[in-house]
């Protein structure tokens, strides 16, 4: 039987300058499927459409009815996202000006309806619904969720409580933009690089498609999954 919902809302941080790509990486195809479509199949079971649950379609290895019950897009111009059906939201007025998923993070936690929210950037095309659950279990008692590779510890997929939206504003405030400092403020849970691979053994949920280059090794890596391979 399919696990419940979680009680957590998934944010899709869609606002980046995309530079390096010259187009919304969000839209982006891997493997013939748009990486938001991806990602919000895994975390909320949407469809093209966003008639709700994907109907077990396997989606980055994973089929099922999703794993939060929210799903909110942040972008500088929502109305593509509305368009496809998703709901969806500028950056905050007051620190739209700010280039920094900050200013998402912190328009996510204002708009959302439940205590917490799992923070994802969209490029990220083979997030783990697996992984995800498992750090929206562990959120409780704590102010943020924070997986770490190497000795690199990731803000782009990451649980956050509302609890922080005040310190978060401060940050903004203050120009202090950076994620990282952050995480000095707040009560984290490290989430350690081998309890991450017990649910995403690849840690495929934490590649990103920020050049041509890495945009070809995505494709790669969705063709050896679609044959098999891992």
């Amino acid at each position: 039987m399919p696990e419940s919902p979680v009680a957590v809302s998934a944010v899709i941080l869609a606002g980046g300058e995309n530079r390096r790509m010259n187009r919304p990486k969000a839209f982006i195809k891997i493997g013939g499927i748009p990486i938001i479509e991806r990602q919000a199949a895994v975390l909320s079971g949407w469809k093209a459409g966003g008639r709700g649950a994907n109907g077990g379609a396997v989606v980055n290895g994973e089929g099922g009815a999703g794993v939060f019950d929210e799903l909110l897009v942040i972008a500088k111009a929502p109305a593509p996202y509305e368009a496809m059906g998703f709901k969806a939201l500028p950056d905050d007025p007051e620190f739209a000006e700010k280039q920094s998923p900050l200013v998402g993070i912190y328009t996510g936690l204002k708009a959302a309806e439940n205590d917490y929210i799992l923070a994802v950037a969209c490029d990220m095309p083979f997030i783990s619904g697996r992984l995800a659950r498992r750090l929206a279990d562990l959120r409780h008692g704590h102010e943020a969720v924070v997986p770490v590779i190497g000795e690199y510890r990731e803000p782009l997929f990451t649980v956050y409580s509302k609890t922080v939206i005040g310190r978060v504003k401060e940050a903004l405030e203050g120009g202090r933009l950076g994620l990282h400092r952050l995480f000095d403020d707040l009560d984290v849970l490290y989430v350690s690089e081998e309890e991450l691979k017990g649910c995403d053994p690849e840690l495929l949920s934490f590649v990103n498609v920020n050049t041509p280059e890495e945009l070809e090794i995505a494709e790669g890596l969705a063709r050896q999954r679609q044959e098999g391979r891992f």
